[in-house]
């Protein structure tokens, strides 16, 4: 009897001492995982603490390319015979972040999207380390239609190209521009935008002071898009001011682009086809690239216009054409082929000349996981100014390796 009061005495005893040393220790504070976002689509998940969706994304691309030109130089590259580097390489990081979530206005997206680029500014020894801002733009989308602000793709733009078009290639003006636009949801897959966009954002106001005058409105953007199980198709416009240069002087024009494109997929084979057409009158960067050449070699300047007081203001105009054809021949391989053609003819009193542009190129990518690309391309493209400048003509073929991880 005495040895069970002695033992229940002990465990009553431990029992104490241990509870009273547990309620000393302090407590942890609850672990908030990271919770997986389905709400928009694969890969984003919750910020710890709020109600918004993130996805974070990037790519890798490396590139080595080999160019041939004839004539090799010219004042547009600065370079002589001897010092013109038929190789060069381009290295590029992307930092790619979309935030989401559902307000009371309707859902509430931001996008930020970065790069930056290790590459030769022309085919001499100089290359240049530079960070780009490819978007930043907020989007509010509710049942009155997606609205729009920031640095996104112009609303002008739809078909770019299948080739990788680096330093050698076809032409290719689509790109981002600062803008407010409106999207209304028509229904059945038909939209319909109005924008208003900033063309210095992204060098498409060709020209300038000297030329003409400087910008005193936006350009006004409108398209009309269409999106099926067969593929997509838009109509696009353009409205510009180009006005006189000179002190007091009120001459004024309006400078328009008008353009259409199409892609169309082949279900379950892997086969589309796409393109896009376009004319100006003194809103060409809207459907040629400012430069209107490749890598420094083949150069016809692009103007909207050009001044004088004595004759005022005169539109230069252009029509361009563009598409391609993509294919999946294989598992994991694509082949594709691009083209396009340009003729410019500048204004009189700008002092450029008129010209023509084309260019090809072809490629091949394998692609054995998802994400990671290999690929080999070869482009030729050529420039044939108008008459009394033949001299300046130049043809250029080139071929480039590219690997790319995007994430």
């Amino acid at each position: 009897m005495k040895l069970k009061s002695l033992l229940f005495g002990s465990a009553a005893a431990m029992v104490a001492v241990t509870g009273a040393q547990a309620a000393d220790l302090p407590i942890a504070e609850p672990v908030e995982y990271v919770r997986i976002c389905d709400a928009f689509g694969t890969g984003f998940y919750y910020i710890p603490g709020t109600d918004t969706c993130l996805k974070v994304g990037g790519r890798v691309r490396v590139e080595m390319h080999w160019v041939d030109a004839d004539p090799p130089v010219g004042s547009n590259i600065g370079v002589t015979d001897r010092n013109f580097n038929n190789y060069t390489s381009r290295a590029r990081g992307y930092v790619r972040l979309d935030a989401r979530n559902q307000t009371d206005f309707g859902m509430l997206r931001a996008n930020l999207g970065i790069y930056q680029t290790l590459g030769p500014s022309n085919f001499g020894d100089t290359y240049t380390e530079g960070t780009t801002l490819e978007t930043a733009f907020i989007q509010i989308s509710n049942d009155m239609g997606t609205f729009t602000f920031g640095h996104a793709s112009s609303f002008f733009d739809y078909w770019a190209t299948y080739a990788f078009d680096t330093r050698i290639g076809t032409d290719d003006p689509t790109g981002e521009q600062t803008l407010m636009a409106y999207t209304f949801n028509v229904g059945n897959g038909v939209s319909a935008s109005l924008s208003l966009e900033d063309s210095k954002s992204d060098g498409r106001r060709g020209g300038g002071v000297g030329l003409y005058g400087g910008n005193r409105y936006p350009d006004l953007i409108a398209n009309i898009r269409v999106d099926q199980g067969w593929g997509s198709a838009q109509v696009m416009g353009a409205l510009r001011e180009v006005r006189g240069a000179g002190p007091g002087a009120g001459d004024t024009e309006l400078g328009w682009a008008i353009g259409a494109g199409a892609e169309v997929a082949v279900p379950g084979t892997g086969f589309k086809v796409g393109g896009q057409a376009g004319y100006s009158e003194g809103a060409v960067g809207y459907i040629m690239s400012g430069s209107a050449g490749y890598g420094g070699i083949i150069a016809g300047t692009v103007t909207d216009g050009g001044y004088t007081a004595a004759t005022g203001v005169s539109l230069s105009n252009a029509w361009t054409v563009r598409g391609g054809i993509s294919a999946d021949f294989a598992t994991n391989w694509t082949a594709s082929i691009s083209a396009s053609y340009g003729d410019v003819d500048n204004a009189a009193t700008s002092g450029f000349v008129d010209f023509d542009l084309w260019g090809v190129a072809a490629n091949v990518a394998w692609t054995p996981v998802s994400g990671f690309l290999l690929g080999v391309e070869a482009a030729y493209s050529s420039v044939d100014f108008a008459a009394g400048t033949a001299s300046a003509d130049a043809d250029a073929f080139g071929l480039m390796v590219r690997g790319q991880r995007t994430f």
